[in-house]
């Protein structure tokens, strides 16, 4: 998967990423944002998705914002019990 970044902060708890359908993305998986321009690393969770962007809740206490860079974690499949 590949890096993405934020398009739009709605409010604080939630943001837009530029990714959807096609990025093999999954509603209630992590992601991390990373900011560049400070030494801070947040959590996130896709909450909704649809075909050119995703809808992220932030879950960690430090503010995001237009621009940070977003890495999705990876799922692991065999430790998920649906």
């Amino acid at each position: 998967m590949t890096n993405m970044k934020i398009i739009r902060v709605l409010d604080d708890e939630k943001f837009f990423i530029g990714a959807g359908r096609s990025s093999r993305l999954q509603q209630l998986q992590f992601v991390e944002v990373l900011s560049s321009n400070r030494s801070s690393k947040n959590l996130g969770q896709i909450i909704e998705i649809f075909d050119q962007y995703a809808i992220c809740k932030r879950i960690g206490e430090e503010k995001v914002y237009f621009g940070d860079t977003v890495v999705p974690r990876t799922v692991d499949y065999q430790a998920v019990n649906i």
